[in-house]
């Protein structure tokens, strides 16, 4: 069952809506009125609450410098003035259901000066706030960071979910509080943060409700804020992927990264991430697009035979390491010959700042098709190796064979391999 205004209540609130927009000053006493009259109709406006605080923030401050005289006249914002139009062009469909019913999804989530940390009972996230996140939280706005929390979560948990009730369980009672209450007038922060959170559920069809859990249960999320594995975070550093992208073209996609380390702006993550487009890369065709992908070191034998198995074509990053027994079907794959990279500040964490220990690390970045016809095209295109008078030609040899360069021999041609340096 639902809940609806009468006609008059409709008239009413338009008629008092557009005499606030029309009036240029209207007195302290008349905002004040129209606010009560709004409320008034919170039990009949599923999303009411949402547009009504500009407006009380408003009248707040009008009174302040009014010393409390609410016949002094006052200037409404113009966010204001857009809570009073939502009003205006919704009244008419404005409803409310008696009954929300039990939520079908029960998330958890926590935040430290660390990071987040999430659960919904199967799954456990976690991960570093970014920079500016971090010095929010640092800063002690810890309401602002659980707040934070609870959204990432919801985002990473329900990204393919709609049309439900959630419950996020959290353990502060303010981020409860402007998540039950649709926002808040004491902090600026949380209000917006707030407002986000619910026009992404609302865009979803999500009822949202949020619970307060004890910290001394909330184990699951608190650990995944602080305990972080910091060593499948390495990002390439991004003067250097710029390069990349000026060699071989942007890719479209980035396979497995987390929000934090993404080089582009589509990614898909490991684990559920909340802006991925989905989650587990071998899970997804890989044709449809032109990847990048810096995968961890061993899955890059799995990497390769998905290329092969969905014919697909991008970008792989992986250490220079010949004597690897996936290093020959690597060089079988390519369609360019592949850039190598190395510096000391070559790969960062995000998240810390730490450089990677192993300062000679050499990778290549190998423009990859498992289609056979692409392949041959670029083979057709190689230098056929050579020899000393008396010797035997190269046929496949994964060692370097110039000085000025990584060389590579696949039957019996010769792959050169650019260089790329930061200054």
């Amino acid at each position: 069952m639902r809940v609806t205004l009468t006609q008059s209540n409709k008239d009413d609130i338009k008629s008092v809506c557009l005499e606030l927009l029309t009036v240029p000053r209207p007195t302290i006493r008349q905002v004040a009125q129209v606010i009560g009259k709004l409320v008034a109709c919170f039990p009949a406006a599923q999303y009411g609450p949402l547009y009504y605080r500009q407006l009380e923030i408003d009248k707040i401050q009008a009174l302040k410098l009014a010393r409390g005289h609410f016949d002094r006249p006052m200037t409404l914002s113009p966010d204001a003035k857009d809570e009073l139009r939502w009003w205006l062009d919704s009244v008419d469909d404005l409803s409310n259901h008696i009954r929300k019913g039990t939520p079908s999804i029960q998330i958890t989530s926590d935040a430290s000066g660390l990071g987040l940390g999430a659960t919904n009972g199967t799954t456990q996230i976690g991960g570093r706030w970014s920079m500016h996140e971090r010095v929010r939280a640092q800063n002690n706005e810890i309401n602002y960071s659980e707040l934070l929390a609870a959204f990432l979560a919801l985002q990473s948990f329900c990204r393919d979910i709609a049309d439900t009730h959630v419950c996020i369980r959290m353990d502060n009672t303010t981020a409860v509080a402007y998540v039950n209450n649709m926002g808040g007038i004491k902090s600026a922060a949380c209000n917006s943060l707030a407002r986000a959170v619910w026009a992404w559920c609302q865009q979803k069809g999500i009822w949202l409700t949020a619970a307060y859990l004890p910290g001394v249960l909330n184990t699951a999320a608190d650990r995944m804020s602080r305990k972080f594995n910091d060593q499948l975070e390495w990002m390439i550093n991004k003067d250097v992927f710029r390069g990349i992208c000026n060699m071989f073209g942007t890719p479209d996609i980035d396979l497995f990264p987390t929000r934090n380390n993404t080089q582009l702006p589509r990614y898909i993550s490991w684990l559920p991430d909340p802006g991925s487009e989905a989650v587990d890369a071998s899970m997804v065709t890989w044709q449809s697009f032109y990847f990048y992908a810096f995968p961890p070191f061993s899955l890059v034998m799995r990497c390769l035979t998905k290329i092969e198995l969905d014919q697909a074509e991008g970008l792989l990053v992986v250490p220079e390491w010949p004597t690897q027994p996936w290093f020959p079907r690597l060089l079988g794959l390519l369609v360019e010959d592949p850039i190598v990279l190395h510096n000391k500040d070559l790969l960062t964490q995000p998240g810390t700042g730490e450089k990677h220990p192993l300062t000679h690390l050499s990778l290549l970045c190998c423009r990859l098709s498992g289609s056979p016809s692409k392949v041959k095209v670029y083979q057709e295109k190689l230098q056929t190796s050579s020899s000393p008078l008396g010797g035997s030609r190269l046929g496949d040899n994964t060692s370097a064979t110039y000085r000025n360069g990584l060389t590579f021999a696949l039957h019996n041609k010769l792959i050169l391999c650019r260089q790329m340096k930061l200054k």
